[in-house]
């Protein structure tokens, strides 16, 4: 639940944010409304603008750190975030609310547990804050609902990659979010197109003594 959850704040918190300071900031509390109004005084830039930037100093790093010596790699990623990130605050470049955000998107995106599932997520964070910066709420879920048609458009190997979400197979369920015991699972996944879709009888399964 917690890489599903980081996953999804990798992906839209960005575009959540921009949408907000953009277009619906009156869904904040007040208090907090005055904050974030603060900090974005003396930013000359609009939302889209800084986190574009931030993600940008970040891919830096981040392909700096990879292709160093790993103990240099680590360093230059800590201390040369840490100044960066310090010095463009001062130079009133990017706001202290939008260093949150992009600091909390970029750690969530390392909870991903694939590699290219973490790289799919960088890519597709842009065209989700560009359309949160063109149309806010309604520009993430017109994204959100292209992405979605895709997915469920796309095989691999001919299963459906949303199977058997789309489409929906109640029988097929019991392996996909919460793991039934297995003793339980007499029947393979239809998606998996075996030529036996019942399973045979092992030492998985409770038998009764005589």
């Amino acid at each position: 639940m917690i890489r599903m959850v980081s996953f999804l704040i990798a992906f839209t918190l960005p575009a959540v944010y921009i949408a907000t300071i953009t277009f619906h900031s009156a869904i904040l509390p007040l208090e907090l409304a005055h904050t974030i109004k603060k900090s974005l005084e003396n930013v000359p830039f609009p939302a889209i603008i800084e986190a574009m930037l931030l993600e940008l100093i970040f891919a830096v790093l981040r392909e700096a750190g990879i292709r160093l010596p790993s103990r240099v790699g680590q360093t230059i990623g800590i201390v040369g975030g840490l100044v960066i990130r310090d010095a463009i605050v001062r130079a009133g470049l990017v706001s202290y609310t939008m260093i949150i955000v992009v600091s909390l998107t970029a750690i969530s995106s390392f909870l991903v547990p694939s590699h290219e599932m973490s790289s799919a997520v960088r890519i597709l964070r842009f065209p989700m804050m560009i359309g949160a910066a063109l149309f806010g709420y309604i520009g993430i879920a017109f994204g959100l609902l292209i992405l979605t048609i895709h997915l469920c458009k796309l095989e691999t190997f001919g299963t459906p990659y949303f199977a058997p979400l789309a489409p929906f197979r109640l029988g097929d369920m019991k392996d996909v979010i919460i793991r039934f015991p297995i003793w339980t699972l007499h029947q393979r996944s239809y998606g998996s197109q075996a030529q036996k879709l019942k399973q045979q009888n092992d030492s998985r399964s409770w038998k009764r003594r005589e």
